[in-house]
């Protein structure tokens, strides 16, 4: 961390009219929560550092705007690396901003909020609270979760000139060079674009909305030198896009992309000392649109790309994926001949399917299953990242609907924000996500079963956990946790033997600080 004598003084200008509490003002520290799994601010328990760091690009970027525009002075605190109840200078500061990267963030970003005006006694009215997690939340149900603090908007700084231009070179100029070697070991976050013309109504980002771009050459530029300076030789970096080949479907402009790919590769040979490996998320009809071209392949491999992850529910069905296998060719899915091309090019299909969409029925659920299990085995190449549904979040266009505003379960997470690890997209289903027991059961039934084949293959990158749950709300019948209890042994085999339906939710955070995170 950088401290307070050691940053250069800045010349704050006013905050714009109309702009009064949206943004942190004068000396900011700039705040990004624990990891919910590793949350040592929900307990006195001792801190530990987070088991897959990763560098917090959205708070430094919305740093980097507040400094270059003389709003604040900002320096960042990252609780992944440090204990923020070791900080003794929290009360120097003129403003606080606490990033909130999505729905489950809530609950460490809660901690923060509590710690600083509970244990701290700091003035509410000093924090301020952005990030995606919470910009669609409502006045009241922030203040019912963040009492006294601002909600920060995002349209304050997404609207300046330079919003998508600027890169993050000062910013992380202010970090130490020991936390920037522990970033730079793991996965890194590479600012492609932003905004997705689809409006999926589960995906709490911004949907329906033209794809922008970021200075992608000033972001990656500035990668490759902090890679070089530390004597790091491989980089993998997860590219923002929200479906990295949309430009390619009708109305998008494919030049825009190929120009963004044609950026990366220079700058890749440039660095020849470097090997980088990207990807994305994308859509398996968006994907063949583009890979129709044989020069946007090539340039796709060129850049370093080694896996695209497919929202692949409802995709395929189990009946045309055993077609393909006996070659009836012409009842592939876009999903199949997506995966298809993706091996045959040595690239990695990731399988992003959901179980316990409100449509579900016992025997979609078993198809899903079914389904998941067979793209596995027909591409050796795929690998698995399943979860169970979460039809309601911030953001999305179900947070709002009848039904949901209002509910129990609704007001049990404004009144205790623990429960919005919950929403977590690798928690099990539970009584938030699926109020009807045996639902919720079922779903639990077909994910774990999934998660244990996928286990079994050596081919998962998502984890399930536990969630929270009172002792008489059941997450798993006898048999699912019998499955669980395959999985869980390879991780905490002290805590496995001996596992129970009844002792499943008091073990929960002992069992989600063994599992591993999802990467």
């Amino acid at each position: 961390m950088v401290s307070p004598s050691t940053r250069t003084p800045l010349s704050l200008s006013p905050v714009r009219p109309g702009a009064a509490g949206a943004t942190p003002t004068g000396r900011t520290l700039m705040i990004h929560p624990p990891y919910v799994h590793d949350n040592y601010l929900a307990g006195t328990g001792p801190f530990s550092p987070d088991r897959l760091p990763f560098l917090p690009v959205a708070p430094l970027y919305a740093a980097e705007l507040l400094e270059r525009h003389g709003i604040a002075a900002p320096v960042l605190f990252d609780c992944q690396l440090h204990d923020l109840r070791q900080a003794d200078d929290l009360e120097t500061y003129d403003s606080f901003g606490i990033a909130v990267m999505g729905a489950q963030n809530i609950t460490p970003a809660a901690h923060v909020h509590r710690y600083l005006t509970v244990d701290r006694q700091l003035p509410a009215d000093r924090v301020h609270v952005g990030g995606q997690g919470v910009e669609k939340l409502s006045r009241e149900e922030f203040a019912r979760i963040f009492p006294g603090a601002h909600k920060s908007e995002r349209h304050p700084l997404a609207t300046l000139p330079d919003a998508m231009d600027i890169d993050l070179r000062g910013q992380i100029d202010k970090i130490a060079e020991e936390d920037l070697r522990i970033y730079l070991a793991h996965e890194m976050t590479l600012p492609f674009s932003q905004g997705c013309i689809f409006g999926c109504s589960f995906c709490g980002a911004q949907t329906r909305k033209r794809e922008s771009f970021f200075n992608v050459r000033a972001h990656l530029a500035t990668t490759c030198e902090l890679a070089e300076r530390f004597g790091v030789s491989d980089l993998n970096l997860y590219c923002t896009s929200l479906d990295f080949f949309q430009q390619a479907l009708p109305g998008g402009d494919l030049d825009l992309l190929t120009g963004q790919l044609e950026t990366v590769i220079e700058l890749k040979e440039s660095h020849p000392g470097l090997t980088i490996g990207l990807h994305a998320l994308t859509r398996a009809d968006s994907y063949n649109a583009a890979m129709r071209s044989d020069t946007v392949r090539d340039l796709v491999l060129r850049a370093g790309f080694d896996r695209f992850g497919f929202g692949a529910d409802g995709a395929a069905s189990v009946a045309v994926l055993r077609a393909m296998r006996k070659h009836a060719d012409t009842l592939r899915s876009d999903l199949i001949t997506a995966f298809q091309h993706m091996e045959e090019n040595g690239l990695v299909p990731e399988i992003l399917y959901v179980f316990g969409v409100p449509e579900d029925t016992r025997e979609t659920l078993a198809e899903t299953r079914d389904l998941c299990g067979l793209l596995l085995e027909t591409f050796p190449s795929s690998e698995y990242r399943g979860f169970p549904a979460k039809n309601e979040i911030p953001g999305n266009a179900n947070w709002n609907r009848a039904g949901w505003k209002g509910s129990e379960a609704h007001h049990r997470l404004l009144d205790q924000p623990d429960h919005f690890l919950n929403l977590g997209f690798e928690a099990l289903a539970n009584d938030i996500s699926h109020p009807d027991p045996e639902t919720r059961l079922l779903v639990n039934h077909y994910a774990v079963d999934m998660s244990r084949h996928a286990h079994e293959l050596g081919r998962v990158r998502s984890y399930l956990t536990v969630p929270v749950a009172e002792p008489d709300v059941p997450i798993m019948d006898d048999a699912t946790l019998g499955t669980f209890r395959d999985i869980i042994t390879h991780y905490a085999p002290d805590l496995a033997p001996d596992l129970t339906t009844d002792n499943l939710s008091e073990r929960r955070a002992a069992l989600n600080a063994s599992i591993p995170k999802d990467y």
